[in-house]
């Protein structure tokens, strides 16, 4: 019979995910962990075939907090309110958020990042702004305003201080959106007028 643990796979894995939003993945060891928990590693290890199988798990609940941030309502425009909600998990979750886009967790992180995509671009179906785009322009359109935010996220999750707060964020990325559509629908119908 397996030995019975007072911890579960879960608790385990929310342990390890406040280490990392803590202290970046270099804080997160078994020894650490285990100290955490108030066991031995054993359980870690009952669980987890390793580490790295763990900071796969950490990764895919750190996407999770993203898509909340990212489907708040903030501005009553939706899909203003995915990019601030993007810069803002990256502003208040600084060392998650440096620690999913490092070189060894990326891949991860661009794995649940594309579900992430796919289910918030659904969403825009319906977006006014959207309409009578195909669906490439539209891509065209969500790929520069995430450029911005990307940008944007990784500035405010290493800034100088008092240089950002949540109102020029919010700006930031209101004004940034707004040109990114704007300008490219003015490219795509200058382009369409141009091949007739």
């Amino acid at each position: 019979m397996p030995p019975k643990f007072k911890f579960t796979k879960d608790q385990i894995v929310e342990s390890a995910l406040n280490i990392v939003r803590k202290g970046g993945w270099e804080a997160l060891t078994t020894r650490f962990l285990a100290e955490e928990l108030g066991s031995s590693a054993r359980p870690i290890y009952s669980f987890f075939r390793s580490m790295v199988e763990l900071e796969e798990e950490i990764s895919k609940k750190g996407v999770d907090l993203l898509y909340k941030y990212m489907i708040q309502k903030r501005t009553g425009d939706p899909w203003h309110d995915h990019g601030i909600g993007y810069v803002m998990f990256a502003q208040d979750e600084k060392c998650l958020f440096r620690g999913l886009n490092d070189e060894k967790h990326i891949k991860y992180y661009k794995e649940y990042g594309e579900l992430i995509w796919n289910t918030l671009t659904n969403s825009l179906s319906d977006y006014q702004p959207f309409q009578g785009l195909s669906e490439e322009q539209i891509y065209q359109i969500q790929l520069t305003r995430w450029l911005l935010a990307h940008g944007l996220a990784f500035q405010v999750s290493n800034p100088p201080p008092g240089v950002w707060d949540d109102e020029k964020i919010v700006l930031t990325i209101q004004q940034g959106s707004s040109a990114i559509l704007e300008g490219l629908k003015l490219q795509f119908s200058s382009t369409a007028k141009f091949r007739l």
